[in-house]
């Protein structure tokens, strides 16, 4: 049985706010979690960016900015791709040291801009440990599409039948797979 569970759906879907369910039910039952999130750099009503933050540490550093001058572009947005590759290496590794299950938010063309995120991925699909994270919907190619490919994970998509449930469902999956 896969211990990966990827979640993917429409932006504006409630991705995040799955995992986010799914990671406090398992901190309820005395699970800690580790990883990356990565919410959005608001002013008002204008979205800015993106933070990228380690779960453990509460360290967050500008993921991408409407204001950044150099990095790749995606969007609007330029990508801090050294931020990315410390904060994610660091995060992640420390969750496969440190934590019961890793979590990551999200798996998108932005994050792949970073070999260190790659690779911190790639090393947490590969652990023992039960992985949560949020994946891009439409990348079918590339870095996205391979992780999709994979034999030893399970996509679940969240829709507004399924949005409901889906993060009891899937902290019982975690919860099984460290048993």
């Amino acid at each position: 049985m896969p211990n990966n569970f990827l979640i993917t759906g429409r932006p504006g879907s409630g991705k995040t706010s799955v995992i986010e369910g799914a990671i406090s039910i398992l901190r309820a039952q005395g699970l800690r979690a580790g990883g990356i999130y990565c919410p959005e750099i608001r002013e008002g009503d204008v979205r800015l960016g993106f933070k990228i933050i380690d779960l453990i540490t509460g360290e967050g550093r500008i993921l991408a900015h409407v204001d950044q001058r150099e990095g790749p572009q995606v969007s609007k947005y330029r990508v801090n791709v050294a931020n990315v590759d410390e904060l994610s290496e660091a995060a992640i590794g420390r969750a496969l040291q440190e934590a019961d299950f890793v979590a990551i938010d999200e798996i998108a063309p932005m994050e792949t801009y970073s070999e260190g995120f790659k690779r911190s991925v790639l090393d947490a699909l590969d652990s023992p440990k039960p992985l949560l994270a949020v994946i891009h919907q439409r990348t079918r190619t590339g870095f996205i599409g391979s992780v999709k490919a994979r034999g030893d994970i399970k996509i679940f998509e969240v829709m507004s039948d399924t949005r409901a449930k889906l993060s009891e469902q899937l902290a019982e999956l975690v919860a099984e797979a460290l048993k």
